[in-house]
């Protein structure tokens, strides 16, 4: 026990006079930040389940994230590192978004995918040692990937059904809450809030499509707007004209009360119409106004050139960009999910085949267990 001890107090001692730099590895470290929370996690975990149970658990987190990374590597998707969060896993974030549902669903299929391979070693050491804990490994690794294939976004499953069809993350919506009935847990809350969010913004979409659709109208016709003032004889009649028309939207009493969607759909379109309409004529009248107060440069001092309005160039980028994030939110919306026949056979052959296969080791696991 006392050269135990020595030990301990040898390594404490250690870490503590190179705290220091310890801490700028995993600063600097591409993957520090994943260490750092995987240690946390560990720690974490052998608190109430013992170091063995911990380590298996971290390990098998860490190769289903790490088939997420490799699957987003090889369709040149970049992504953050791993970040693991005691007693809810881990994630990864995407710093571009997949350009269509087909290749978020082979993003998606990695992690599981991975997950199965992670414990296949598992077999052959229970098979030669007849321990419970190579049976335990098996059991948690087939139970996460599995719990992960569940068809509801965010979770795995759920990303990859997507390019079936999206109304089937209303059928996980409903597994998941009977398992929330019979078995309530924080995580499967946040997890059913979520989905349930994802699933009613899905529902959403072609509303959604109007509005922006709208807004694309609203800002050609700023753009057409602004392209004419420079040729106006004079700025009295459209300033006038900018402001009766800003004063009137002013006047307009706040829209109040509940909607109910799809049902009240044309009301709460109008409600959007009026509220683009009040933004962009306000956006008009304040740039209108700068631009009168701009002073008039000229080229090479020639009083019959005059130059270019900064003011009016810069509204123009401002607008343009806003109408490329528009058009770009559109395609999206209408294309997103577009997939053809060839790939969603695919995709439903390889996620059955997953799921089934991670069901047979999790039955066999839980007759190793019970032997």
């Amino acid at each position: 026990m006392k050269k135990r001890g020595s030990v301990l107090l040898a390594i404490g001692a250690f870490l503590l006079a190179n705290l220091k730099w310890i801490a700028s590895i995993l600063k600097f470290s591409k993957f520090g930040s994943t260490l750092l929370s995987m240690i946390i996690s560990l720690g974490a975990y052998a608190m109430f389940y013992g170091w063995k149970f911990a380590v298996a658990l971290v390990y098998l987190i860490f190769v289903h994230e790490m088939g997420h990374l490799v699957a987003a590597k090889r369709k040149g998707i970049a992504t953050s590192p791993a970040i693991f969060i005691p007693f809810a896993g881990a994630l990864i974030s995407m710093k571009d978004h997949p350009r269509d549902a087909g290749t978020e669903a082979y993003l998606a299929y990695g992690g599981p995918l991975a997950g199965l391979i992670s414990f296949l070693p598992a077999l052959p050491l229970y098979w030669y040692t007849q321990d419970p804990f190579w049976a335990l490994v098996i059991y948690l690794g087939a139970l996460l990937n599995l719990f992960n294939l569940m068809p509801i976004s965010p979770l795995d499953g759920g990303r990859i059904v997507s390019v079936l069809s999206t109304k089937i993350w209303l059928v996980g919506l409903i597994g998941l809450g009977a398992m929330l009935f019979f078995s309530p847990g924080p995580l499967m809350v946040f997890i059913f809030v979520i989905g349930l969010i994802t699933w009613w913004s899905r529902l959403r979409e072609g509303y959604q499509h109007q509005v922006l659709h709208y807004e694309k109208e609203k800002l050609r016709d700023f753009l057409q707007e602004i392209v004419q003032w420079p040729s106006l004889e004079s700025s009295w009649d459209k300033r006038m004209h900018l402001q009766e028309e800003a004063a009137r939207y002013a006047e307009l009493p706040p829209n109040k009360g509940f909607l109910i969607p799809f049902l009240q759909d044309d009301k709460r379109f109008a409600r959007d119409r009026e509220r683009l309409d009040k933004v962009y004529v306000n956006r008009l009248v304040d740039l209108f106004r700068q631009w009168e107060r701009e002073p008039v440069h000229f080229i090479d001092s020639d009083p019959n050139r005059p130059a270019p309005s900064s003011v009016l160039l810069e509204g123009e980028q401002v607008a343009r960009q806003r109408l490329e994030e528009v058009e770009e939110q559109m395609h999206r919306l209408t294309t997103y999910y577009v997939a053809p026949a060839s790939t969603k056979w695919k995709v439903l052959i390889a996620y059955l085949a997953l799921a089934g296969v991670l069901s047979v080791f999790f039955v066999y696991s839980q007759q190793m267990l019970h032997r």
